[in-house]
Formats: C-alpha cells, structure tokens, sequence
C-alpha cells in the first residue's frame, strides 16, 4: 500500500517530514471535530510546498480551507433582523450565494485534480471516499474488511463515517469492534437484517459516542424500536434515520417514551406505518425534548381515524415538521391546526418549517385553512409541492393576515398560473423572499416577481 503521511515513516528527508506531519495528523485525530488542528496543518502543509509527496503542498492546505468554510456557511444561522428591507435581505442573500458557488467551484477542481493522489492510503480498504473539512471522513466497508482492517482504516484517515455493506454472517462481530467508538455517525442501509441488527446496535457499547444513526431499509419492525429506545448506548444520538422499515404505532410509542433519546434533535421516520396517534405520540413526547425536526412523509396519517384522536395538535410542537405524502385533505388538515392552544397562552405552537408536499388531497379548500390559521404565525417556511392547490388557493396564500414571517413558499407542480400568482406583487407576506412557482407561470409574471425580491423558482 502507497504511504502516506499517515503511515509508517520512510527515510531520509520524507521521514523527517513525515514524522513532523505524524505530529498535526495525530492531534487531528485526537480532536476531530475542531478546525483548529486543521488549519494549523493547512499553514504547514503551505510552508513547505510540493516536496515529492502531492498530500504536502498548497493545494491540500487550499482543499482543507475551503472545506472548513463551507462547513461554517452550512452551519451559519440567519441572523434575525425583522427590520431589515426586501432589498437588503436580497443583497445579503446574493452575497452568501455567491460566496457558496466560488467554494463549491474550487472544491470540485480542487477533488477533480487531486483525489486520485489524495485517496491513495484507502486503496484496498474503502469506498465511497468523501472529504470534508479537508480530510476523507466518510467511507463506505464491507464487514469483512471492517473486522480485519478497521485499524488501517484510521491509519489511513480520521474517519467520522462508516456505511457497513454486506453484513451477512458477520454482523455479531461487527459490532463488537472497539473501533466504532471513533466514530461519528454510522450507516446501514438495505441490510434487512430486521430484529438481530437492531438488537446488535443496542447492545454494543462501543457505540456510546455516536451522534447519528442511519439505519434505513433494514425491515425493522415494532420490535426493532423498541431495542433502540431501551439502549443506554445510544444516549448521545442526536441523529436518528429510521426510513422506509415497517414500523407501526406501537414502535413509535416505544420511540416516544425512550429515556435514552433525550439529545435527538433530528427523527426521520419517512415511509413507515405509524398512523396518526403514532405520529402524534413522538411529535407529543415529553421524552425527546431536544426534537427539533421530524420526518413523518408516507405514514398514513391522513386516514379517517385523524379526526378521532384528542391531540393531533402535538405535531405542532416540532419546529421543522415533514407531513408530505400522507394523503392528508383539507378536514384533516383543519382537525391538526385548529385543535391547537395558541402560542400567546401555552406555547404548544413552535412550528418553523413545514411540509405538506405530495398530499393532492388539499387542494384549495386546503390552502384557505393555511392561510386562515392564526397559530401558523412563527411559520418561516411552507412547501406545498403537488397539492393541487389552484389560483384560488394560491390567491388565499397570498392574502393572509398570519403568514406574515414566511420566508419561503414552495408552490411547485401545483395546477396555478398567472391568475394565482399576480397578488403576490402586492401581498402584505413582506418576509416572503422565495417562492417557487410551477412551470405555467409566464417568463413576464416572473420578472415582476423578481423585481420584487421575491425571487421566483421552479
């Protein structure tokens, strides 16, 4: 295998350059999640230039640099600044876009120039090599290799991520592989391992670490949440990805009463069958306090049964909500919105962000009980792609006396035209800087829109 300032020194000056690097590459390892180790490397690897080895030289300081600083724009906050004008939030809003396009320019030419030399320690070990903040921290292993080179793996790179593929067999001595305490975040997906993988997570402590979980696919049943929820190993997760299993009701219920899921902020449970008391039960825990943002697409909420339960109002609680594809109408919709405290009295209401995608139920009908509901007014983002919501709906939107701090709104492949979109010229929505409109609207129509920062997509 080619060395690497991660291997076994070599002789003569590339040694001593090579144990020089060893020192930043060990303090990097030893704090991988903080830039500054990263940074102090990028200023060594600039000062000695291209010395026979392509991993020390200006462009692999460059690469960690503009990694590190698109790792902060993504983690930026918006600053809060309602006083603010349309066109000053426009201009601060090009700025960042612009700022955002040259990174990702100079990460691609960057990769495109210099992967093949900067991958070479993960030949024969890994696939599926990404980078991030200037160093391959995600990787793809097959079990086998992971049991018998988990070792050179971390040799090879400070790795933050491993997808396990092909389990087979081998899926008790997986994890039972102290290297899995390096890690940041673990993924298997698709290995339809069912109840023995999950039991398998929840059992090993090595996993005591890890802050996201990705285990989508696998044919977790009921029983598979429950042997998550009941792991004390799994206390600091603050990522949970559950897709496409069967989980049903009484799965989310196990979900919901965890003591140990406390620190999840992000629970995406797309495409199971939870159902509409399910759903409520996790977006109503009392448990899982640090939920921010919940994935609830493809669960058969919308069913008959939805204006049966006392508390379809707790899915309001959860700032960033994901209700798409649940074959929700505008009665359902209404039991959710209108069953709510409002916010000035119990503060049950936090609800940023929305989506109610795909739910071609809706329709206009659905669209006026958006636009009337008073309980939506801390909503910034609002995605209503596909709902079959129509000029009069759009109309309703544009209208509204309670959406007054929606940033964004998201009217995609919805039958509207013209006709629909014309009032929000002049809407009183002034936070509204984004609105993504269907193909039917003309060019002209557009431009208008654009002039008012408004910004029209498709």
């Amino acid at each position: 295998m080619a060395e690497s300032p991660w291997s076994v020194p070599a002789s003569g000056v590339r040694a001593a350059m090579q144990t020089e690097a060893e020192a930043f590459l060990q303090r990097i390892r030893a704090y991988p999640d903080d830039d500054a180790p990263r940074l102090i490397y990028a200023d060594w690897l600039e000062e000695q230039g291209a010395v026979g080895n392509p991993e020390w030289g200006p462009e692999r300081a460059y690469l960690i640099r503009v990694q590190i600083a698109l790792a902060r724009l993504h983690d930026e906050v918006e600053p809060d600044e309602p006083n603010a004008t349309p066109s000053a939030r426009a201009e601060r809003e090009r700025a960042r876009t612009k700022l955002h396009g040259r990174l990702l320019v100079a990460e691609r030419d960057l990769l495109d120039s210099h992967r093949e030399d900067w991958t070479i320690p993960f030949r024969g070990l890994a696939t599926g090599l990404e980078f991030r903040r200037g160093f391959v921290e995600e990787v793809k292993v097959s079990v086998l290799q992971w049991i018998r080179h988990a070792h050179e793996l971390f040799v090879a790179g400070p790795v933050r991520h491993v997808a396990l593929l092909d389990l087979d067999r081998n899926l008790p001595l997986a994890f039972q592989c102290p290297y899995l305490n390096r890690l940041a975040a673990l993924t298997v997906y698709a290995s339809h391992k069912g109840q023995p993988l999950a039991r398998a997570v929840a059992d090993s402590p090595h996993l005591a670490g890890l802050k996201r979980l990705y285990l989508g696919r696998n044919r977790f049943e009921d029983n598979s949440a429950e042997h998550l929820a009941t792991s004390t190993n799994l206390a600091n997760l603050e990522e949970l990805d559950l897709t496409d299993n069967e989980l049903g009701e009484t799965g989310a219920r196990a979900l919901a009463a965890s003591s140990h899921l406390g620190n999840v902020r992000y629970l995406e449970l797309r495409n199971n069958r939870l159902g509409p008391t399910g759903a409520e039960a996790v977006a109503g825990s009392e448990r899982l306090t640090s939920l921010h943002r919940l994935g609830l697409a493809g669960n058969e909420i919308g069913v008959a049964r939805l204006h049966t339960i006392s508390r379809a109002h707790d899915l309001l609680r959860v700032p960033i909500l994901d209700l798409s594809n649940n074959n929700l109408n505008a009665a359902g919709l209404h039991v959710i919105l209108t069953r709510a405290s409002p916010m000035n009295e119990s503060g049950v209401v936090r609800l940023q962000e929305l989506d109610l995608g795909q739910n071609d139920q809706l329709g206009n009908e659905g669209a006026r009980v958006l636009a009337g509901c008073p309980h939506l007014a801390g909503l910034r983002v609002l995605r209503l792609r596909g709902c079959q919501i129509g000029d009069d709906g759009a109309r309703a939107l544009a209208e509204s006396q309670y959406l007054n701090h929606l940033t964004t709104l998201d009217l995609a492949f919805n039958p509207l035209g013209d006709t629909g979109c014309r009032p929000f010229l002049k809407t009183q929505l002034r936070s509204l800087r984004h609105l993504i409109v269907p193909n039917g609207v003309t060019q002209g129509l557009r431009r208008h829109l654009e002039m008012r920062n408004l910004r029209p997509r498709e």
